[in-house]
């Protein structure tokens, strides 16, 4: 999350899009997302439905205390926190774990920390062997590991000889500026990160997840569609590997199919939920939920920088659930008891059981993943 003083500057609109360049900032006032979350926002503080009024609301609370209500609001019981960005206008996984009723936990994303150790090692076998060791250890300290690699060089993961990867690791050595954090788009290497990561994660009984579908701009969305993980669940040495595919959209069809079809699969319509329409996010969950067993589907916030975004995804989480579940009720898919073990399942248990964060099975609590 944002600390305060970079949430007292930020302007509104930045947290309903993806593209934080300011070309796109003029025209966010413009979507439904956008719209509609004025309406709750102002209902919260008790104010106009304007961005003026909401604006000079919020800056009178103070900010630890409104998270913290934000959240108690929004019943949220753990977080998973992807650490990977240095911003130096975050507050670390510790602040967020002292100061937020929550309890927060790491999400150690892969490609960022690989490229922590890139300038040690003059060779990519010595360069993965010291991540293996790397990842082993840190295994116990992380609630799962993530990939980005659909922002990176795609889903479709390849399998590289020791000749290739070698040169393209070298060829990536060239390139780097001490002390600069490079973007890497080194497939190869990337590639054979992957295939030696997933294996750990199996081996430690760690869930990876994948970004599939909508992100930023600088994804290429159609590299990001969860059929090119096909190589991945059919490789025979990662047979009880759990991977759960974020996001989805507008792959939720897709990512729906690979998880009835493999056991390993789970699929999290977080980001989706609430960034889409209200019928577009009814439609994502009853499109998850056509043949993905309930079981393996989950909400996620995907929230981030603002409390008032983990309320607002924590509250549509809700309410589109229980429209989907009262629909399948009417089409008879379910009954009526049948939709309680459902929720139950969607906002919470599904994530205890891939993750391990909660001592004790709770009854409701979303689990927010940012």
């Amino acid at each position: 999350m944002f600390t305060e003083e970079r949430w007292r500057q930020e302007p509104l609109e930045r947290y309903f899009t993806q593209n934080p360049g300011p070309g796109m900032l003029p025209f966010v006032q413009g979507s439904l997302f956008f719209r509609r979350s004025v309406r709750d926002l102002s209902e919260f503080y008790g104010c106009e439905p304007t961005v003026e009024a909401i604006g000079e609301a919020r800056q009178r609370h103070n900010y630890t205390e409104l998270a913290r209500w934000l959240f108690a609001e929004a019943n949220i019981s753990y977080l998973l926190i992807e650490d990977s960005v240095v911003d130096g206008g975050l507050w670390t996984i510790g602040e967020c774990d002292e100061r937020l009723p929550p309890v927060a936990r790491r999400v150690m994303q892969l490609e960022a920390e690989l490229v922590k150790f890139l300038e040690r090692y003059d060779s990519a076998t010595r360069l993965l062997n010291a991540f293996e060791d790397h990842l082993r250890a840190m295994a116990p300290t992380v609630a799962a590991f993530k990939s980005v690699v659909a922002y990176r060089t795609g889903l479709d993961i390849g399998r590289h000889n020791l000749v290739e990867l070698e040169r393209a690791y070298s060829e990536l050595r060239r390139t780097l500026t001490p002390g600069q954090t490079p973007r890497m788009l080194n497939k190869p290497l990337l590639d054979s990160m992957l295939w030696m990561a997933l294996k750990v994660a199996g081996e430690v009984g760690k869930a990876v997840q994948f970004h599939t579908g909508y992100g930023d701009p600088t994804l290429d969305l159609r590299l990001a569609n969860p059929l090119g993980l096909r190589g991945v669940l059919e490789a025979p040495e990662l047979r009880g590997l759990r991977i759960v595919l974020l996001h989805c959209y507008p792959y939720v069809r897709e990512a729906g199919y690979l998880s009835s079809s493999y056991p390993g699969v789970y699929l999290d319509l977080g980001l989706t939920i609430p960034a889409g329409s209200v019928h577009a996010m009814r439609s994502a969950l009853h499109e998850a939920t056509h043949l993905a067993p309930i079981s393996k589907v989950l909400f996620s916030t995907s929230a981030r920088h603002s409390p008032e975004m983990f309320w607002i995804a924590a509250r549509w989480g809700r309410r589109i659930l229980a429209q989907v579940l009262e629909q399948a009720v009417y089409n008879g898919d379910l009954t009526t008891e049948e939709t309680e073990w459902a929720a139950e399942r969607i906002l919470s248990l599904n994530a205890a059981d891939l993750y391990g964060t909660f001592a004790s099975p709770p009854t409701e609590p979303v689990v927010s993943l940012f």
